[in-house]
């Protein structure tokens, strides 16, 4: 059996190590937001104002999509799009390619809502980039996509087997 010293791993070329740089940096980022959200008083929760905000970036999705884009479970979506269709801010529509599907829109009643989250993005867009100059900016939003497309194409390669035991 081999013995495993967690005081002697890896060298880590940067620290703290980029992996954990970036999970902090992303719960901060949707706290900013979080309280950005409530400051512009948009009358949504943080999860609502998520998940119309992606309906307008990406019109005619499916639940089940939107679901997947914003990373929570089905079920969980369905009780945030109840109360947007109850205030009149999204409409479920029948997918003509798929009668079982529904496809969610937004209404004209959302572009009040979306103004303000405008602002509560212009916010934290500030907070995130303060200290940045406009080329340093635009270099972190293309090394951002760059990092976001690498891991997005490891994880649609299929993995290995890794077999549980030896």
């Amino acid at each position: 059996m081999t013995h495993i010293n967690p005081s002697r791993s890896a060298p880590e070329p940067m620290d703290p190590p980029l992996g954990l740089l970036l999970t902090d940096v992303a719960r901060l980022l949707r706290r900013r937001l979080d309280v950005a959200l409530e400051q512009v008083d948009t009358g949504l929760t943080p999860a609502e104002a998520r998940a119309i905000n992606i309906i307008r970036r990406m019109p005619g999705r499916r639940q089940g999509v939107l679901a997947e884009l914003m990373g929570i479970e089905p079920m969980s979506l369905v009780g945030h799009l109840d109360r947007l269709e109850q205030g009149g801010i999204i409409r479920r529509i029948v997918d003509p390619a798929d009668r079982r599907a529904r496809i969610i829109e937004l209404t004209d009643a959302a572009i009040p809502v979306l103004l303000r989250i405008d602002e509560a993005l212009a916010l934290v867009r500030a907070e995130l980039t303060a200290g940045l100059n406009e080329t340093q900016a635009e270099q972190l939003h293309a090394l951002l996509q760059h990092v976001k497309s690498s891991l997005s194409d490891a994880d649609s390669r299929p993995q290995p087997a890794v077999p549980c035991f030896e």
